[in-house]
């Protein structure tokens, strides 16, 4: 047990950049900068105003800055097609946002609406089970190549399972973990580790919660040390094979020794393929790396914005949802103890018909949607990057597939993200681009060439717009 006195210390002022750090020049721009936004984006401001009060929500309050507080308020949507969406102010916006990802064939596509709609004529009972839940489940493990799969609602949920099925199936308790992968919002992996042990990130979240498990550098000789070190305690690694915030970190020989000694030590090596899953591949990091994980958490593309999530995995660990496999007519009864596995909206028939129809279609097209976004971002992360360093802008795009992020250096390697940084995007969105709070940001098949130009060029704007400002940028 590690003492309250230990936890780390944040220190909160450095998050937050105030009037006093700003030159007068830099005050009277985003002074500017904050009545333009406003004006433009005025329905969604007033929309924040009216509905804070009742409307609890973090969003609300994310990045939250004094210098920029007139532009902190989420940018409402009316509508959206494709990789575009409108507001209700009536401004349309190419999204890099895409449902935080979760949206990899476009918004709203018609072969998705129509499943939809037909399975809302039918009905969305819950209680009964419907044919949806069995075909999806075959289409997940045909395409993954997972020997079983259970549905939930959210990766979160999704995480909380798999861990859960991974300690009663081995009997230990302590699990792995890394820096900068995100595993949702559970309890159970909200831990920071330091040379003081483990300790919650959340208030809120009981110590007793993160005393089994550990963070760890990703891809380091050290970690793998320290697991190996700790293996005959260890439930579980779990990993983002290419982690959402940090996309140009891929160890694949990192993950394949991984592999071997969990294989060898009665420990499950899990994958968090929420982000990657389906997006990179039909098959996920997994294909890609030639690594078969004992249990891959899915999420996100294969709903296209629905809410729904997946454990799939090997029979051994799958077995404790249900207690295996029996037969009628015969002797036979599930021979496995089962962990508690309960939602009621698990499985929900229109979250189902949702991803049948978005699975049906990843079939049906083998890597063209995969091979088709990655080529986009490819195209757009390169150009921006030569634009960034004949610029001399400390900023570059890291990407990989589909997914990309925008990352400061220089002198602002230690700032949470740098004023510029913030009001660039800001920039952008006045420009038609726009990026959610967290700025991790992803194509979908549905952009085109047209889009790409777009947000090059609203990039290019924004930094030359910051630079009459008084923002320089210096590397």
């Amino acid at each position: 047990m590690t003492s309250r006195s230990n936890a780390p210390k944040i220190n909160f002022r450095a998050l937050r950049m105030t009037q006093d750090d700003l030159s007068e020049p830099q005050k009277i721009y985003i002074s500017d900068l904050s009545k333009r936004y406003s004006s433009k984006t005025s329905s969604s401001k007033k929309w924040a105003r009216d509905n804070y009060v009742k409307f609890c929500d973090w969003i609300n309050t994310l990045s939250f800055k004094l210098s920029i507080k007139e532009m902190i308020y989420p940018i409402i949507s009316e509508s959206s097609k494709g990789s575009h969406f409108t507001d209700i102010d009536g401004n349309e916006y190419v999204d890099i946002a895409m449902g935080y990802g979760s949206v990899f064939l476009g918004h709203n596509p018609q072969f998705q609406k129509e499943a939809i709609i037909a399975q809302t004529e039918k009905g969305y009972e819950l209680g009964p089970q419907t044919k949806l839940s069995a075909e999806v489940a075959e289409m997940v493990c045909e395409l993954t190549g997972a020997e079983r799969t259970a549905f939930l609602n959210s990766g979160s949920e999704a995480v909380m399972t798999a861990l859960r099925m991974a300690r009663a199936v081995t009997g230990k308790k302590k699990i792995f973990l890394f820096r900068n992968s995100f595993h949702g919002t559970f309890d159970g992996v909200l831990g920071f580790t330091n040379q003081n042990g483990t300790f919650p990130i959340s208030p809120g979240t009981n110590s007793a919660m993160t005393n089994d498990i550990e963070l760890l550098d990703y891809g380091t000789e050290e970690a793998f040390e320290r697991i190996a070190e700790c293996i005959g305690e260890c439930a579980a690694v779990l990993a983002e094979p290419v982690q959402s915030r940090k996309p140009d970190l891929r160890p694949v020989g990192f993950l394949k020794k991984l592999r071997k000694l969990t294989q060898d030590n009665n420990t499950a090596l899990i994958f968090d393929e929420v982000v990657t899953g389906f997006r990179l591949h039909t098959g996920g990091a997994q294909h890609i790396f030639n690594i078969k994980a004992d249990l891959v958490i899915y999420g996100k593309s294969f709903g296209n914005g629905m809410p729904i999530s997946a454990v799939g995995g090997k029979k051994k660990f799958m077995d404790v949802i249900d207690g295996g496999d029996w037969r009628f007519g015969d002797m036979s009864k599930p021979e496995t103890d089962v962990i508690f596995y309960a939602g009621t909206y698990f499985k929900h028939p229109l979250s189902m018909a949702a991803a049948k129809a978005v699975l049906t279609e990843l079939k049906a097209t083998g890597t063209e949607h995969q091979n088709r976004a990655g080529k986009l971002t490819e195209r757009l992360c390169e150009a921006l990057n030569k634009f960034f360093t004949d610029e001399k802008v400390p900023v570059k795009l890291i990407y990989f597939g589909s997914m990309f992020r925008f990352e400061s250096y220089g002198e602002y390697a230690l700032h949470l993200e740098p004023i510029e940084m913030e009001l660039m995007f800001f920039n952008m969105i006045l420009r038609g681009v726009y990026t959610w709070e967290r700025r991790i940001c992803y194509l979908s098949s549905a952009h085109t060439e047209a889009d790409v130009d777009v947000i090059i060029n609203a990039v290019k704007d924004s930094v030359y717009d910051l630079r009459a400002g008084g923002f320089t940028f210096k590397g």
